[in-house]
């Protein structure tokens, strides 16, 4: 695999992590991280895995959500907070965040029926969303939705009623201001008998509180009808005669009951119907503050920022491996140079010395060889029956004269010789006298002097 094809599937790897990052649902990568489980029941905030409790001050001058905050600090940072006598840990440490989803009773909650047949199941929250004027009419402030989407396996079942609840979301956000106030992070706000909704078989929540009760049929995790009352309100006979009218066939119509009348119940209703897999149950039912959402909106812009400087980091690693190949080479290279060099000095050292033995007796053994009597015999050879009169060698440069019936002849003769060569006439020839000069080509004064005896510049 080359660099080219490392890139490339580093590029598309890339790609798909920032859209796996885009198409997720920020409120439910919110609702993975919760770690704690808060619920108000009655006056007292309640720890659901540890069982241990806060009371809440509801004497003080201080708003609901900064009483329900102050309650949560003393209860997950409090001196006793890890204390074993207290039961089991609360599930983070100190150097863990606090994520808390916290429990409401369902009486600060508005329910409604959902009835929006051959709505799909995609787009029933904006739909309900936009009809929340007209469901809600008293109510002119905006207001977050919770409603459980069927799956497709109940789209296809003949249309069943379904519940929506509704929070303000001006109590929502101050809650989520209250707890970080006291440095806790609250992942989302829900009604406290949903915690109990996602069961896969048809069951009626039962939750009765001090000043109020409500019955929820559930099937399949999804609320299909709500009932609530004020216990005052049941004081009326006429009014108490038709809630329990409604409720026994509520009850009735279902296999299973959880009846849940104090934070005892809760407790061990979570152990036995929860588990230990409560924190990603329900989710549906759960609604997340604007600023949470504005916070995984930033974790996860960090997070795409992370994973471009890695990209970035990766591709630079890999540009840079050629040159850092390259690099270790040349110094390998450079490092078998310095031990050749090395282990070649004796032999450097002795060419040396015979390069100085040739400098010096060179001048003798290379001294030009005119080869004189070789010489005399082939210019006899050439000139015969021709008559000469006069030679004279110097350093390899011949002169000759005499008498000749054909001097040109005779020069192309010795210019046929390969012993002989620059032939030519040395002056104008006078009737059969000529006058030639030639070189010995076995002799070459010139190179012996510039190679032995050269000149200063």
């Amino acid at each position: 695999m080359g660099l080219s094809d490392i890139g490339e599937q580093l590029r598309q790897w890339l790609s798909s992590a920032g859209r796996s990052l885009n198409t997720a649902d920020p409120a439910d990568a919110v609702l993975r991280r919760v770690n704690v489980v808060l619920m108000v029941f009655d006056d007292r905030l309640v720890h659901l895995d540890t069982g241990r409790w806060q009371q809440l001050d509801a004497d003080a001058d201080q708003g609901y959500a900064t009483c329900i905050a102050d309650a949560a600090n003393r209860l997950l940072t409090g001196p006793d907070a890890h204390d074993p006598s207290h039961g089991a840990r609360t599930g983070t440490s100190k150097s863990i965040p606090h994520n808390v989803l916290l429990l409401l009773p369902p009486a600060d909650f508005l329910a409604t029926p959902v009835d929006l047949p051959g709505v799909a199941a995609s787009a029933l929250r904006p739909a309900l969303q936009l009809q929340a004027d007209s469901l809600l009419p008293g109510y002119d402030d905006p207001l977050s939705l919770a409603v459980n989407v069927p799956t497709k396996s109940d789209a296809e079942r003949p249309a069943e009623p379904l519940t929506a609840f509704w929070l303000p979301t001006l109590t929502l956000n101050a809650l989520h201001t209250a707890f970080a106030d006291q440095t806790l992070f609250l992942a989302a706000v829900m009604p406290r008998p949903a915690w109990l909704a996602n069961q896969q078989a048809v069951v009626v929540v039962d939750d009765q509180d001090a000043q109020h009760q409500s019955l929820l049929s559930c099937s399949d995790g999804v609320v299909r009808q709500c009932l609530q009352t004020s216990l005052a309100d049941l004081e009326l006979p006429a009014f108490a005669e038709q809630w329990h009218a409604e409720a026994a066939v509520l009850t009735t119509s279902a296999p299973a009951l959880i009846t849940l009348r104090n934070a005892d119940d809760y407790l061990q209703a979570t152990r036995e119907q929860v588990g230990g897999t409560h924190h990603l149950n329900a989710r549906s039912y759960a609604m997340v503050p604007d600023a949470a959402l504005a916070a995984r909106h930033q974790f996860d812009k960090g997070k795409r920022l992370w994973l471009a400087a890695a990209a970035l980091a990766a591709v630079t690693v890999l540009g840079s491996l050629p040159f850092l190949v390259q690099s270790l080479q040349l110094r390998s290279l450079g490092n078998t140079l310095a031990e050749q060099q090395r282990l070649a000095t004796p032999a450097r050292e002795n060419q040396q010395a015979v390069r100085d033995f040739e400098s010096r007796w060179g001048v003798l053994t290379e001294f030009p060889n005119q080869d004189v009597p070789a010489m005399l015999l082939a210019l006899q050879a050439e000139v015969n029956p021709n008559v000469l009169t006069s030679l004279e060698l110097d350093e390899g440069y011949i002169s000759i004269e005499g008498e000749s019936s054909d001097p040109q002849g005779l020069l192309q003769q010795l210019e046929m010789n390969p012993m002989f060569t620059e032939v030519d006439f040395a002056r104008a020839t006078n009737n059969n006298r000529y006058y030639i000069d030639l070189r010995l080509t076995t002799v070459n004064f010139p190179a012996y002097q510039e190679w032995y005896f050269p000149e200063d510049d």
